[in-house]
């Protein structure tokens, strides 16, 4: 591999953006702008006239364009003498969070005779990486969810042991306020699902068409968010009860299987863990490999679904 080629336009790609560090709010992105860092040599870019100022902070020199021409003719410069360059691009959108360059610019770099490789190795060991602050929202998060957990659990357990209505909306929404009261900000109210609902892994109840919470019943509760500090991590906890005093058979015949679920967790962390100790950066895929193994030596296995939420 020869470099590293970031690229934007207007916000397509987060990665790159907060890479060069364009992020801030201090910066109109409306044209487009390349990046190149070479594994040998100083980097170099390319930006519109009209935003020639973006890349300042960043060592290297610039090259300036103005229009369809200069920017062929600035990017057939800008890639002279290289061979192979990463980009934020997915072989067949496999993982659709790194796929942020758009088909056309890979054709453009390829006409140039340069191929494209993914990325992902680079953007999880330069970009993915979690500072010592993040950690700590991270865990704070985490925290607060257990908490919004335990007490939402026993409401329901009051409303079932005293025969109180309630219903999933109204649940959800006490947990929402709860968001608040803990600090945490989220993209969406939590799911809280009963019999049925719980198999559906992104069933969000309305106040129009929700379920009760009646005893002898699954119910799942699946919460996210993060605190409000900057550059905040998400923390995200699903949890299953049963709203009775005894765990139904069909509940429990899905042990089993449930089990296989957490010893592909185990192993795909042992793993990880053993890279590391041997001074190797996991690659991004590995751990979903070592999972996967464990789902497929298991006939098992195939009581199992995937809510595809790597996907």
């Amino acid at each position: 591999m020869d470099g590293w080629l970031l690229y934007d336009f207007h916000g397509s790609n987060p990665i790159a953006a907060r890479l060069a560090g364009l992020t801030t709010g201090t910066h109109m992105t409306t044209r487009r702008w390349y990046y190149l860092i070479p594994a040998n040599g100083r980097p170099r870019g390319l930006v519109h006239a009209i935003e020639r100022n973006n890349l300042d902070a960043l060592p290297g020199e610039r090259m300036v364009y103005a229009g369809r021409q200069q920017l062929e003719a600035g990017l057939t410069q800008l890639l002279a003498g290289l061979k192979t360059v990463a980009m934020e691009y997915s072989p067949m959108c496999a993982i659709p969070y790194l796929s942020r360059v758009d088909a056309g610019t890979v054709e453009m770099i390829r006409a140039r005779g340069v191929e494209i490789v993914s990325s992902g190795d680079l953007v999880q060991q330069f970009e993915a990486g979690w500072t010592t602050e993040q950690l700590a929202t991270h865990r704070a998060a985490s925290e607060s969810l257990y908490r919004i957990k335990d007490r939402a659990f026993g409401v329901a357990f009051d409303a079932v042991t005293h025969g109180r209505a309630l219903t999933e909306y109204q649940l959800q929404q006490q947990m929402v306020k709860w968001f608040e009261e803990e600090g945490l900000v989220t993209d969406s109210p939590p799911v809280v699902a009963v019999g049925g609902s719980a198999g559906n892994p992104h069933y969000l109840p309305t106040a129009e068409q929700c379920r009760a919470v009646v005893p002898d019943e699954v119910l799942l509760l699946d919460l996210w968010g993060k605190k409000q500090d900057a550059g905040a991590v998400f923390a995200d906890i699903t949890w299953v009860a049963v709203t009775s005093k005894r765990v139904p058979d069909e509940v429990s015949r899905a042990r089993p299987a449930a089990m296989i679920d957490c010893r592909a967790r185990r192993a795909a962390i042992c793993a990880s863990r053993r890279r590391l100790a041997n001074r190797s950066v996991p690659c991004s895929n590995s751990p979903r490999v070592v999972a996967r193994s464990c789902f497929s030596s298991d006939s098992r296995a195939s009581s199992i679904g995937s809510n595809g939420s790597c996907s």
